[in-house]
């Protein structure tokens, strides 16, 4: 008798060894799952912030750039009409000098393409620098996001082989169990043939 208590005592004990591991791994996914959905959450919250902040950076740069611009040709469109002026009032007095105004109005009006040229260039670098910086960022989110998928999925492999040599050893406990019972009805038909 005392066997057959010890085999219910283990069975028990199995069963219970299997519930426990049952609501540690339940109370692991609900863990993990709340992870996984506040780590998409905050990536969702800085991938809108990267987006706010390029966009008002770019209509920042934009707005500066079209001042910049308007500022210029407003001093490019005031020193024309004084060229304009000075080569009236001085066409009388010298041709040569007007020559001389109209090289110096043609040099600056090329210096002025040569600043907007540059100043495009400015911003047109200043814009790859930023998509260099998000693609590095989202890279490093990419990286962190595999990292999690791999420790999950080491659980959830690491629990699956738990799980198999459990089952496997129950199998065998159920399976010599049988064999026990079995051998016992054997030995109590011989006995009732004998009497």
């Amino acid at each position: 008798m005392s066997y057959a208590q010890e085999m219910k005592s283990l069975v028990s004990d199995i069963k219970t060894s299997t519930k426990d591991r049952l609501q540690f791994v339940r109370d692991n996914k609900a863990g993990t799952r709340e992870l996984l959905s506040r780590f998409d959450k905050e990536l969702k919250e800085m991938a809108q912030e990267m987006k706010n902040f390029l966009d008002k950076s770019e209509k920042d740069r934009m707005a500066d750039f079209s001042k910049m611009i308007k500022d210029i040709q407003a001093r490019v469109a005031d020193v024309l009409e004084d060229s304009r002026k000075l080569i009236v009032r001085f066409s009388g007095e010298s041709k040569e000098r007007a020559q001389d105004v109209k090289g110096l109005l043609a040099r600056f009006d090329k210096e002025m393409k040569e600043i907007a040229k540059d100043l495009k260039d400015l911003l047109a670098k200043s814009e790859q620098t930023r998509i260099v910086d998000f693609k590095v960022t989202m890279k490093d989110i990419q990286s962190r996001i595999s990292f999690i998928q791999k420790d999950v999925a080491d659980l959830l492999s690491e629990y699956t082989e738990e799980r198999k040599e459990a089952h496997a050893n129950w199998g065998a406990l159920s399976k010599q169990k049988r064999g026990m019972v079995a051998g016992e009805e054997s030995e109590e038909e011989v006995e009732k043939k004998r009497r």
